[in-house]
């Protein structure tokens, strides 16, 4: 739908829907895990930018909360008319969205519908929700009644403020960063699984509502991370699939013991996304963030050349800049390959040196080495 015919159809949802900001004093707590957990900080509005989000059945229906930085519920941008925050899942292979909007001085309006990329979000009427503010706000969302059974499969979240273009202007996307095109989905959740547990078919085991994942948030120079999680209901013998994605995915198995859980080791050499997979019930999407490492060491010739040699971890292509400890450019440059670099400096001032690390493409952080002196 295109941007002026969304604006009016937004504005008529506006006069329909009342706001009501007392509705839940608090958010309903999640009851199958987290779907969903983002970055804070990568979207560039707090009030847009989404920490969390999960999908809920503890107030006795189904519902969506999305959390952000900061609850302020209008526009960021001062010549925006809208901003909003949509919460998308998959029933039946279609991508369905709740959705608030807010404006510069009205009440925000709820609404829900299809959505694709190309045609954006498609309006199928107004629904119910409310929001909570300042730090850590929330917005909760009803969601469209589904039968019982009923997978809301691979969620995520986009927020916008104004438009570019006349196309929304994308401020974060969960998990992820800030493009709709992105791919990383949040955990699916089964309609009921909450109230109670699926009835097994005859003679099999209870199906799977939730596949929970566990990885740390962080590895430092390359080598293994342990990723853990569990299975519900717990059972033993179910084959977990979990697949890394970086610049190529790998994907592993992992089996889960008599109390649903699994762990498996996976080898990292970037940042990387983790998900598992197990009996058709995908997890939430996690990222472990590689940061990198330089060392350096020093060597003066008699001619009184001064050969730096340095080592990086992981083993990433990127740019290797010689800084001074009291200068803004560098003295010198080059590229590590392979994790090695050499730099051969004629004559330098002498000093306190440092080598910057900045691996190509963000595939892991820059990190700065330990401290050379030349005299």
């Amino acid at each position: 739908m295109r941007a002026p015919l969304l604006k009016s159809t937004l504005a008529a949802a506006a006069a329909v829907v009342a706001f009501a900001p007392q509705a839940w004093a608090v958010p309903p707590a999640p009851c199958a895990g987290t779907q969903i957990t983002d970055l804070k900080g990568d979207g560039h509005h707090t009030n847009t930018d989404v920490t969390a989000a999960w999908l809920t059945e503890s107030a006795g229906r189904a519902q969506g909360v999305v959390q952000v930085d900061n609850g302020l519920w209008a526009p960021a941008h001062p010549d925006s008319e809208t901003a909003g925050i949509a919460l998308l899942y998959e029933v039946a292979g279609q991508t369905r969205y709740v959705r608030v909007t807010t404006f510069p001085a009205a009440a925000p309006a709820y609404d829900h519908g299809i959505w694709t990329r190309a045609g954006g979000f498609v309006t199928a009427g107004a629904t119910t929700g409310a929001v909570t503010n300042g730090a850590g706000a929330t917005v909760t969302f009803d969601l469209p009644a589904e039968a019982a059974g009923t997978v809301l499969a691979r969620p995520f979240v986009l927020t916008f403020d104004g438009e570019e273009g006349g196309q929304p202007h994308w401020v974060d996307r969960a998990p992820g960063g800030t493009s709709p095109d992105e791919v990383a989905p949040g955990a699916d959740f089964v309609v009921g699984s909450c109230a109670a547990v699926p009835t097994p078919p005859t003679g099999g085991p209870a199906p799977l509502t939730a596949v929970d994942l566990k990885a740390p948030a962080k590895k430092t120079g390359s080598g293994s991370v342990t990723v853990s999680g569990t299975v519900t209901p717990a059972r033993a013998g179910v084959t977990v699939a979990i697949t890394a994605s970086a610049r190529r995915s790998t994907t592993r198995d992992a089996i889960t013991g008599a109390d649903g859980s699994f762990s498996l080791k996976l080898p990292l050499t970037e940042t990387t996304r983790v998900r598992a997979v197990a009996e058709g019930r995908g997890s939430q999407t996690l990222t472990v963030e590689m940061h990198s490492k330089v060392r350096v060491k020093l060597r003066k010739l008699k001619s009184g050349t001064v050969v730096v040699s340095g080592t990086t971890s992981p083993k990433l292509t990127g740019r290797i800049l010689w800084l001074r400890s009291d200068a803004v450019r560098a003295s010198a440059r080059t590229t590590a390959r392979n994790g090695r670099f050499t730099l051969r400096l004629k004559r330098p001032k002498p000093g306190r040196y440092q080598a910057v690390y900045i691996p190509s493409g963000d595939r892991a952080e820059r990190s700065t080495s330990n401290t050379g002196v030349i005299r």
